[in-house]
């Protein structure tokens, strides 16, 4: 896995103008002891893409998860560090050469047997109201939909936030979490939201990156996929010790 100490010195490079010079202390990923998936991006700048981010990045920020929402769960972009920081400005993106935001998802979390136990009072008390034995299938799905949106006004759901940082010099994306399936969300929202591809990085990723000769290129090709340890976790797969 990649270790990362000193996340804040990543971003302690020149600034220009137009860069301001962040504290690198007010940056949660700044501190501890933690690990990151890199990410590969795919694909050229616009010459603009300061402007074009920023007015991109407003269409895809958080819109918190309410009651009324017909969906279990949503996500979006937030503030580097922030999960309730839903403004995107251009301080608050830009970090010298870097873009550092958090990706925030609310889920609701339910208690299964709460929530049946909620669906069969509600549906005791209307068939008593109504005097009958049985509901109708409509009814039953009606009455789950009420019952679910009481349960969820009377709570509130789960927030939780990953950092990114974007290395536009690197064209690398740092992801600080192991969970594979918010990597995939988050990859697939990072491509709707600037028009560009993350790809893992993976060994074969960082040879094409790295360039090779033609006679290291000729014993790529005959080398052949080996697996040393099975089904491996796939935010494992995409770690690497960081440089000394």
């Amino acid at each position: 896995m990649r270790s990362f100490t000193a996340f804040g010195a990543l971003c302690q490079k020149q600034a220009t103008s137009e860069e301001p010079v962040v504290d690198p202390e007010a940056m949660p990923a700044s501190s501890g002891s933690l690990t990151y998936a890199r990410l590969y991006v795919e694909g050229e700048l616009p010459e603009d893409f300061r402007d074009r981010f920023i007015n991109t990045l407003r269409l895809r920020a958080m819109k918190p998860l309410e009651a009324e929402d017909d969906m279990p769960e949503r996500s979006g972009f937030c503030a580097f560090g922030d999960p309730y920081e839903l403004e995107l400005s251009y301080e608050r993106v830009f970090y010298n050469n870097f873009v550092n935001l958090g990706f925030r998802t609310d889920r609701w979390q339910i208690p299964p047997a709460l929530f049946r136990a909620n669906v069969r009072e509600a549906e005791t008390a209307y068939l008593e109201k109504k005097g009958r034995e049985r509901l109708s299938k409509r009814e039953k799905n009606e009455l789950k939909e009420l019952v679910l949106r009481q349960m969820r006004k009377a709570s509130t759901p789960l927030v939780r936030m990953v950092d990114l940082s974007w290395s536009l010099d690197e064209r690398v994306v740092r992801f600080f979490t192991h969970s594979q399936r918010t990597t995939l969300t988050m990859t697939e929202l990072f491509h709707k939201t600037f028009g560009l591809k993350l790809v893992p990085e993976a060994p074969y990723t960082l040879a094409a990156r790295l360039g090779l000769d033609e006679e290291r290129e000729r014993a790529w090709d005959q080398l052949e996929p080996t697996s040393l340890l099975g089904a491996m976790p796939f935010t494992q797969q995409l770690t690497n010790q960081v440089e000394a």
